[in-house]
């Protein structure tokens, strides 16, 4: 499961939502919820984007995504 505390924190700083990431991806709030709450995983390259989008060390992403 991904480490949602940071991950929400990290979109706190930077002022996004988690219907910013929805549509950055297209896709629909359940879908973003089922990634959020660990039920789907984010693929390597939905990673990349939030990483670029959340302005993201490669620290915290291995923190937020990595170490499950």
């Amino acid at each position: 499961m991904i480490n949602k505390r940071l991950l929400k924190s990290k979109m706190v700083l930077e002022d996004k939502t988690q219907n910013d990431i929805a549509k950055l991806f297209g896709f629909s709030i359940p879908s973003i919820n089922k990634r959020f709450n660990g039920k789907v995983k984010f693929k390597p390259d939905e990673i990349k984007k939030i990483k670029e989008y959340l302005k993201l060390t490669n620290d915290e992403v291995v923190e937020i995504f990595i170490n499950e």
